[in-house]
């Protein structure tokens, strides 16, 4: 008789696959950072990095911020190759990770809509989807009930931040269409 035999958690592993191990994990994280610090330092490059008669140039910190987060990654990186062959300790399972991406991807799609749609619009879709689609099993909603709180939020959000407290939001293009 083997361990997979009486551990439950390890018979639902296997039932399910594989998700994502500690090392894919560790690496794409590490990776990713490794990116953004590089990113940090062009941007602060192009401010300019060094010194002036009024002191250190806009770029000056963040440059160094920016080094600090890509060398520390690259360490991290670095690190989980040195240790690959110790095994494979698993980050997430399958469904844990489905349901991870199934709230990373429309975030992200919300972010790259934002500039073209505006916030009210790209909340109001975001909310409609996690609705509809993310509900738990037998809980769907309505769509009546998803388009009145799809647009409800998005209209009490301009007038408690636009209108109200006068800190405007991006809308994007409603403005033009109505003539604003």
């Amino acid at each position: 008789m083997n361990e997979h035999d009486t551990d439950p958690a390890a018979q639902e592993r296997e039932a399910e696959g594989q998700g994502l191990s500690l090392r894919a994990g560790g690496l794409a994280t590490s990776s990713s950072l490794i990116v953004l610090g590089c990113i940090v330092m062009y941007g602060s490059l192009q401010q300019g990095i060094g010194w002036d008669d009024a002191g250190p140039m806009p770029g000056y910190f963040p440059f160094y911020i920016g080094l600090l987060l890509a060398l520390s990654s690259l360490g991290t990186a670095l690190g989980t190759l040195a240790k690959w062959s110790k095994g494979r300790g698993d980050l997430t399972s399958r469904s844990q990770l489905r349901r991870v991406l199934g709230v990373f991807i429309p975030i992200c799609v919300y972010a790259a809509l934002m500039p073209y749609l505006g916030m009210y619009v790209a909340s109001g879709l975001l909310i409609a989807w996690f609705m509809r689609r993310m509900a738990e099993p037998g809980a769907t909603h309505s769509w009546l009930k998803t388009v009145a709180i799809s647009v409800a939020v998005p209209v009490a959000c301009y007038f408690i931040f636009t209108r109200w407290f006068e800190v405007p939001l991006y809308a994007g293009p409603i403005p033009a269409w109505f003539g604003y």
